[in-house]
């Protein structure tokens, strides 16, 4: 048996389904809408005691290996790096097992980044028996003109200070980065030590770093000396001795000039040997 129903109660009903439909789609998007939002207030309340994936207490060579993993084009590439000291220190860099004979200061090298190296200072002005075994780790690259890499390399200098810290028993960390250009300083810093931004130790030196440029290089010094000189924990000590290299000398005017290579002028209408002057010619007078 069938139940009629009127035209007026057949509309009626079928306006309040519409209502009901729509009514349902708004809650909807709703809380579709609110699920990201929720999302991100819980991510942006993180607990106190989080830690960042890259942080400066890492171990040597951690973050070298992941900066790898992020950028494969890293890997096996080559990396200038100039390492300055006070006036009589040496370095001795590590090299198949064994620390090398004294590298001219400033010590300019060719480093592999993701490597970390090993080396050894000496010569220390007023305790010549302080031997301080500070690290180096290359995280990035530069980008300097083709075939003139050496003459752009990553500075690091150890000064008094840095050496005073370490033979306390202090841990001197050093994060070396490119400065953003957008926001940097224009100082003029040639024939200066280099400009150094001392940071508490509650603070993050490595994200300090990132916030104010790109990390590039991390220098790692302290008061500890090895007890072995053989065997496993020896080459663990030099990090297996990763491979390096010295740098060709930036030439000098005087060096481009005894091998030939410095460009001669030559004035028209002068005497042999004469010096030029306003009337000798020029090269726009060449032409």
């Amino acid at each position: 048996m069938f139940r009629h129903i009127s035209f007026p109660t057949m509309v009626l009903g079928w306006v309040a389904l519409i209502v009901i439909c729509t009514l349902a789609v708004l809650f909807s998007n709703v809380a579709m809408g609110q699920a990201p939002y929720a999302a991100a207030s819980s991510t942006a309340r993180l607990p106190s005691g989080s830690r960042a994936l890259i942080d400066d207490e890492m171990v040597p060579g951690a973050i070298g290996s992941i900066q790898l993993q992020r950028k494969p084009q890293l890997r096996g590439a080559w990396q200038a790096v100039e390492v300055r000291g006070p006036k009589g220190v040496r370095f001795n860099l590590a090299e198949a097992g064994q620390f090398a004979p004294d590298i001219p200061t400033p010590a300019r090298l060719g480093l592999l980044v993701g490597a970390v190296y090993r080396l050894r200072l000496t010569g220390i002005e007023g305790d010549p028996d302080l031997e301080l075994f500070p690290t180096i780790e290359v995280i990035d690259k530069t980008c300097p003109p083709a075939e003139r890499e050496h003459r752009f390399p990553i500075p690091i200098e150890i000064d008094e200070n840095d050496i005073m810290d370490a033979a306390r028993g202090e841990l001197v960390m050093r994060v070396i980065y490119l400065e953003d250009s957008e926001v940097a300083e224009p100082v003029d810093t040639s024939g200066k030590p280099q400009r150094v931004l001392d940071i508490r130790p509650t603070q993050n030196a490595l994200r300090t770093a990132d916030q104010l440029g790109r990390p590039v290089a991390i220098l790692r010094m302290g008061s500890r000396v090895p007890n072995v000189t053989q065997g496993q924990d020896w080459l663990e000590f030099l990090y297996h001795c990763p491979p390096w290299t010295t740098l060709k000398p930036i030439p000098t005017k005087q060096m481009l000039i005894d091998e030939g290579r410095w460009p001669i002028i030559e004035y028209p209408n002068a005497a042999p040997n004469a010096a030029p002057n306003a009337t000798s010619g020029s090269i726009s007078d060449s032409r």
